[in-house]
């Protein structure tokens, strides 16, 4: 059995790509850099997966000066 994990996205997230995501049976989260589409949110919703948008790149991505 897959262990429960997060997803990050670096684009935007549209229904058939949160279905697949929901597909996946492991997915416990899903962050993106970009905007999650309305009935893609609904899908994360009613699957009990967390999620949110317009994460900085920076986040997740040191920047060349705290190397």
């Amino acid at each position: 059995m897959k262990q429960p994990h997060l997803e990050i996205k670096t684009r935007y997230v549209h229904a058939g790509l949160a279905q697949k995501i929901i597909n996946k049976g492991s997915v416990i989260g899903v962050l993106t850099t970009k905007k999650i589409s309305e009935p893609a949110k609904k899908l994360f919703d009613n699957a009990e997966i967390a999620w949110a948008e317009n994460i900085p790149k920076s986040a997740f991505m040191p920047s060349e000066s705290e190397e």
